[in-house]
């Protein structure tokens, strides 16, 4: 199952376990939206990574706070103690087509590794030429082409991306 990123938990809020997020995707904003609106639970669970492992949470209500601020309460989450434990963590939802790197400034700070195992960089920044995105690498500032087909494998957990690098860039 792919996964993509669409918020952050930033805190918690109020003392029954509820949590302010901090939204990355439009998709996940409308599907927040729409749960707010029909006061019921979100039909799609989001997924929290613990020990590499994506667990799956069911969101029971949402409130629009102010831009990309949501507050929300888990189904399985009812106290302040275990809100604390999804404190600073990632959300992902089951991606989409179209999400697929979509949100490309989740890409920086992971490392590049290349298809023969070599540490290529950090990745510093992510820069959107018409047609043609690229990855700035901390250490050169190497431009690196990104495109799906270049990437081998993506760990989110481990924050790397093993990726065919072409030749006599690096």
């Amino acid at each position: 199952m792919d996964l993509a990123s669409c918020a952050q938990i930033a805190k918690t809020y109020g003392n029954k376990g509820e949590v302010l997020l901090r939204i990355k995707s439009d998709r996940f904003s409308e599907m927040l939206e729409g749960c707010q609106e029909k006061g019921k639970e979100l039909e799609e669970p989001v997924f929290i990574y613990f020990d590499g492992l994506p667990v799956p949470f069911f969101i029971s209500s949402a409130t629009h706070r102010n831009g990309n601020a949501w507050v929300v309460t888990f189904s399985t989450i009812r106290d302040n103690d275990h809100a604390e434990e999804v404190v600073g963590r990632d959300l992902f939802l089951e991606a989409k087509d179209e999400d697929r790197f979509s949100d490309l400034d989740i890409l920086v700070g992971y490392t590049v590794i290349s298809e023969e195992g070599v540490k290529a960089g950090t990745i510093s920044r992510v820069i959107e030429y018409p047609n043609n995105i690229c990855l700035e690498l901390e250490e050169t500032q190497t431009l690196l082409p990104f495109h799906e087909d270049l990437v081998l494998s993506f760990d989110q957990e481990n924050k790397t991306i093993v990726m065919t690098i072409p030749q006599g860039l690096l």
